[in-house]
């Protein structure tokens, strides 16, 4: 396979899974550190990547390396990947996906508190 049709591929999957996740450009991007004109340029295939681009985008998208670079999955990942999709599917993924993940880790922190409190409450109406 020539350089072009590679990263045509890459860049294929790149902007799919983008779109699955109901992201922009400009929200892929700054999750993945790299410019907006960059992942533009990466989706149409015009642009290669460094291994720690690949890396990034791989981590900003949910996927593994072996699915931005290949299109599969190991097999020992399929299992986990498809729980994990589930988990994509919901609205709180979608939410959560919308965050770079210094925020999602606080979103997240504050759920947690909220669940705990919620509990705490309806535990203290029991008694």
């Amino acid at each position: 396979m020539d350089k072009k049709k590679f990263n045509e591929e890459i860049g294929a999957r790149v902007r799919k899974r983008r779109i699955e996740l109901g992201c922009t450009r400009e929200q892929i991007a700054e999750r993945a550190n790299i410019s907006v004109q960059f992942l533009f340029d990466i989706e149409k295939g015009k642009k290669s990547m460094t291994a720690m681009t690949i890396v990034n985008l791989a981590e900003a998208l949910s996927v593994s390396i072996d699915f931005l670079l290949l299109g599969a999955e190991k097999n020992d990942e399929r299992q986990g990947l498809e729980e994990k999709k589930d988990w994509q599917s919901t609205k709180w993924e979608q939410m959560f996906s919308l965050l770079v993940p210094e925020q999602r880790e606080l979103a997240e922190e504050m759920l947690r508190l909220f669940v705990r409190g919620v509990s705490i409450s309806s535990k203290a109406k029991k008694i």
